[in-house]
């Protein structure tokens, strides 16, 4: 049995090659490879014959009977296998892939074997990915007018909104690594060969010297069709346009294709310059923890307990939560640990609890109404819309509710929330709903093999201020959720080691560079009204992590620092865009980023108000022993009065009377 493999081998985006595989009785057919992804460490002394083998497909692929999208499963086998021992020096793997998830979550047969194998690719890094733009993914001209009927506007050519709206788009991450690799061989495993077809039933051999042959997760296979297979072989030639046999160039992302001129040299974050600019300073001694409270209003005739001292946790959780509802009353919400009774689907919902709401009249300290809702997951759940709204994630719905807690609208999803994200002024919405890939069969398997959630569907709905869908993208549950800006989309990618590039992506697909700034970590986004973006990243020099408040010209407003005491930083605006608040919770000593605290630990929290315009500090307050929740303060709407979540109460102070005119 004769075999060839092609001489030259290119990658489309990820790893894609064109492998030309012929066999004398193939009578020279062309095939088009499939590249897929191991999903779990495979090792010769681990594994036993008949054994699964789980992949991913990574690029998609597709023949007349067979079509397999990025993500779908191909399942192989264990066909022989030799340990490395004292007497056996060379050990030896045989597997072959026989089905795949091919045109839907089920199982069918497809007869593949190995040609290529690639260790796990460092390339994989998720800085070297990023997501295409939701603009990109569906046309849209969000913010222009369409015209009459969705034409003769002044879209410049793109969709309008209303076309728009039922077109639902895959948006795959989009490499940027390299995209060059050798042909015919095992590639990054020195010492390992692979014997194409060799094995029992057409299967691959790998085989290495002096220790047992293993295959990290993620190491890549690039398969093709078995014409050995006991099994019937589900492919055809393919009826690919190109031909097979000349190698495929890719098409590489250029990120600073189609941006601003004027934006490109705009990366001078770490210049502070007064007046347009202030340097975040830490309280004085006269001002740490000397601030009073206006009014205190007792929480715990209502149901709350604080959280125990001795409560474990690795972040900051969604336990509590206040917001205004307009000037005048704030809606304080919190788990009373009560038991729930579960109708209906709710069985499905494993972290299902009441989260019990309560509306506060402002001026008179009261509670003028209260409700409990069930909330499925430990997730964020309440969402300030305007300065007087809020959005709540029930069950299987979203629901807008107004002044006087009243039930305006609601929005049913279909499947669970994965993330809610608005754009500064609350214009637009981006909802993330997961979408089941896998039979429950599947799904089992693949949490055991990769020991966390399997990657799923992700549905990206693009919703307006009234929760209508605008446009529908489909990406990866394990793709980072989007950031919106009140022009587009936020992003984020790296440019060299410990440098990144925040890149504003238009809904009219211009790119926009905002900043080029260090970081040992990739940098965590977050926009605030009116139109300000704030960016946490990790020093280069410290243990600490830097924090910064940029213009939308990517000019900043604050820069400040943080020491690695300082577990949280949290910001948030207000709807007339006068001020903004930065909350820094410390801890008591130092604690690493991925390790467990309780809530003991935490020392005081440091909350700030800063003026929009230029950053000065309008108003400054420490609070000892803070409440370890992510939404435990808020500015009132028109910024007079800052209210924080202190203990078993809830504290109201009344900003400097200078800062209300200014």
């Amino acid at each position: 049995m004769s075999k060839r493999i092609l001489q030259g081998l290119r990658a489309q985006p990820g790893w894609l090659f064109i492998l030309l595989f012929s066999l004398n009785h193939a009578r020279g057919s062309d095939r088009i490879p499939l590249q897929v992804g191991l999903v779990r460490a495979v090792d010769a002394g681990q594994v036993k014959v008949g054994d699964p083998v789980l992949a991913k497909v990574v690029v998609k692929w597709q023949d007349p009977q067979c079509t397999l999208r990025e993500g779908a499963i191909v399942k192989g086998r264990i066909v022989a296998q030799t340990v490395h021992s004292k007497t056996e020096k060379i050990s030896q793997l045989a597997l072959l892939f026989d089905s795949a998830q091919c045109d839907g979550p089920d199982m069918k047969p497809l007869a593949m074997t190995v040609a290529a194998v690639l260790a796990m690719d460092p390339n994989r890094d998720k800085n070297q990915y990023e997501n295409q733009p939701l603009s990109d993914a569906v046309g849209l001209g969000l913010g222009s007018d369409p015209g009459p009927n969705g034409t003769n506007g002044s879209a410049g050519g793109k969709r309008s909104v209303t076309q728009a709206a039922a077109t639902v788009y895959v948006s795959p991450p989009v490499y940027k690594g390299p995209t060059a690799v050798m042909p015919g061989q095992v590639v990054g495993i020195r010492g390992m060969k692979l014997n194409v077809g060799g094995g029992p039933d057409g299967s691959s051999i790998l085989s290495i010297s002096g220790h047992n042959v293993r295959l990290e997760a993620g190491s890549q296979f690039i398969l093709t069709t078995n014409l050995n297979a006991t099994t019937p072989v589900a492919t055809a030639a393919p009826s690919a346009p190109a031909s097979v046999g000349a190698p495929v160039t890719a098409k590489e992302p250029e990120i600073a294709a189609n941006i601003a001129p004027s934006s490109v040299l705009n990366d001078e974050t770490e210049l502070c310059l007064p007046p347009q600019c202030s340097l975040a300073l830490a309280p004085s001694g006269s001002e740490s923890g000397t601030t009073a409270a206006a009014v205190t209003l007792s929480v715990k005739e209502l149901g709350y307990a604080p959280v125990r001292p001795d409560h474990g946790m690795y972040s900051f959780d969604y336990g509590s939560a206040i917001s205004y509802l307009g000037a005048k009353e704030l809606l304080f919400t919190f788990n009373p640990h009560i038991l729930i009774p579960r109708t209906g689907m709710e069985s499905e919902f494993p972290k299902l609890h009441i989260m019990r709401a309560v509306l506060i009249n402002v001026q008179e300290k009261k509670v003028i109404k209260t409700v409990e809702w069930k909330v499925p997951d430990a997730q964020q759940y309440l969402w300030s819309i305007g300065g007087d709204r809020v959005l709540v994630h029930v069950g299987r719905e979203l629901r807008l509710y107004g002044a006087g807690l009243k039930l305006e609208q609601r929005l049913s999803l279909n499947g669970p929330l994965a993330f809610l994200r608005t754009s500064p002024s609350s214009r637009y919405f981006a909802v993330g709903v997961i979408r089941e890939r896998h039979s429950a069969t599947m799904h089992r398997q693949l949490v055991e093999a990769e020991q966390q959630d399997p990657e799923e569907d992700l549905e990206v709905r693009v919703l307006d201020s009234t929760l209508h869908t605008l446009a529908t993208v489909v990406r990866s549950s394990r793709a980072t959720p989007p950031v919106l800006s009140e022009n587009g989309e936020i992003q984020v990618t790296s440019i060299s080691k410990n440098r990144w590039r925040i890149v504003e992506e238009a809904w009219d697909t211009q790119k926009r560079v905002l900043a080029d700034v260090n970081s040992t970590c990739l940098p965590e986004t977050t926009t605030l009204p009116p139109d300000l973006l704030f960016v946490v990243g990790c020093d280069r020099q410290t243990t600490g992590k830097w924090y910064r408040v940029l213009r939308p010209d990517g000019k900043p407003v604050l820069k400040g620092l943080s020491t690695s005491a300082e577990l949280e930083q949290m910001a948030n605006g207000i709807a007339n865009g006068s001020a903004f608040t930065i909350g820094m919770v410390e801890a008591a000593k130092s604690i690493a980023a991925s390790s467990a605290f309780s809530a003991g630990d935490l020392q005081s929290e440091r909350i700030a108000v800063y003026r929009t315009e230029n950053g000065e500090r309008l108003f400054a307050v420490a609070i000892p022993s803070p409440v370890p929740t992510v939404q435990m303060f808020v500015l009132s709407p028109d910024g007079h009065q800052l209210a924080v979540l202190e203990g078993a109460q809830i504290a109201f102070y009344e900003m400097p009377s200078s800062s209300r005119h200014r």
